[in-house]
């Protein structure tokens, strides 16, 4: 079963994404007229972002999305499972909100394909003796993403942990969704 963090766009009308999302795991603070909440930000376009706290605005209500020097308006247009999407009310420079530098998702699938394709070319290695005596299946893989994601948030609730290792966290977040990518292209 899929989070709301990768349902398709159909699952929440309300929710016009029209713009591919950079996946990110970046800490900021979500705040309304009567809350301010420290918030995950899973990924984001320059329209709007998926955001994870424990407790969120109800959908309709306007907030600010900060983090550091940056802050965008937004409104909470839904919610669900500590998860929210809101809809920023001017476009987002999504590389100032990137923790490693401006580097996206797609300059990460770059470098693995060339990184593959050099493979491709390199002698053969010995072959090491493999983690699973049989083929694994669908629920290996989704079992597997969902340990990775209880490991990164709980790594997440330790703000000294995150201020070391946020780009490795959201590494291991990015992994995570691969995994869950991955598991629903197989039969």
């Amino acid at each position: 079963m899929f989070t709301t963090a990768y349902d398709t766009p159909e699952a929440f009308p309300d929710c016009a994404r029209s713009e591919p999302r950079t996946n990110m795991f970046v800490m900021a603070a979500l705040v309304t007229n009567t809350s301010r909440e420290t918030a995950k930000v899973r990924n984001m376009s320059s329209g709007g972002a998926l955001v994870e706290a424990a407790h969120l605005p109800d959908p309709g209500t306007p907030c600010l999305l900060h983090r550091g020097e940056i802050s965008l308006d937004a409104t909470v247009v839904w919610k669900g499972h500590g998860k929210a999407g809101i809809r920023f009310h001017r476009p987002a420079d999504v590389g100032m909100w990137l923790p490693s530098g401006r580097r996206t998702q797609s300059e990460v699938d770059v470098a693995i394909k060339m990184a593959k394709a050099e493979l491709v070319s390199a002698p053969a290695a010995k072959v090491a003796a493999p983690l699973f005596s049989t083929e694994l299946s669908r629920e290996d893989i989704i079992h597997t993403a969902a340990a990775m994601e209880a490991l990164s948030d709980e790594l997440a609730d330790d703000p000294a942990v995150v201020a070391r290792f946020m780009t490795k966290l959201q590494t291991l977040d990015i992994a995570a969704q691969t995994l869950r990518k991955l598991a629903g292209q197989m039969p």
